[in-house]
């Protein structure tokens, strides 16, 4: 089974990453998995840059003509950190009944949260939620922004600028602790 990217034939596929459709011209990847309703393949349609963060192993190794460096890059990314691949773009929270998947702490109403999905059988499932400021505990980078723009085309451009915020800080926090020098415990002498 070999995977292919290829420009679409027409405009009905959708894309299983992010559930828009493809369309018609534009290039797509193709992931080949076995038919599990009967012999032989089935075909999971995706935009190249969702299956850079989606399905990375598949997308790098079916490397194609078209295919720009950055969907490369956000594959090599999303393999780097392998939880990137369940962003589901950003939300607000409409209640704050929702637990971080991170911190284990409600997430208040109306708070930005990130959305994750995770891949069984060649469907993506709702299964939770993250602060943003737990993304760097969660993800293991804070490096996101292009990922949740990605997954949440029509955010609102205020929106957008307090998850870019949000990230920053928690950025500024991670790069605070690195430079850090570690504690040195007091040593205990003899007598």
């Amino acid at each position: 089974m070999s995977h292919v990217i290829e420009p679409a034939i027409s405009g009905r596929s959708r894309c299983r990453g992010c559930g828009r459709t493809i369309a018609r011209g534009e290039l797509r990847f193709g992931e080949r998995l076995a038919n599990p309703y009967r012999d032989g393949d089935t075909t999971i349609w995706y935009h190249p840059r969702c299956a850079a963060y989606r399905r990375p192993e598949a997308f790098l190794a079916s490397r194609g003509a078209g295919v720009d460096a950055g969907d490369e890059a956000a594959a090599r990314f999303s393999l780097e950190h392998r939880r990137v691949r369940r962003v589901g773009g950003v939300e607000r929270a409409p209640s704050g009944r929702a637990r971080c998947r991170a911190c284990r702490e409600l997430i208040p109403r109306h708070a930005l949260r990130i959305p994750l999905l995770f891949y069984e059988e060649g469907m993506f499932s709702a299964s939770g939620f993250v602060h943003l400021g737990c993304a760097r505990e969660y993800f293991g980078s804070t490096d996101l922004l292009d990922c949740v723009r990605h997954f949440a085309p029509g955010i609102d451009p205020a929106d957008l600028e307090e998850v870019e915020a949000a990230l920053r800080s928690a950025q500024a926090v991670e790069s605070a602790s690195a430079d850090r020098p570690e504690e040195s415990r007091p040593t205990t002498e003899e007598p």
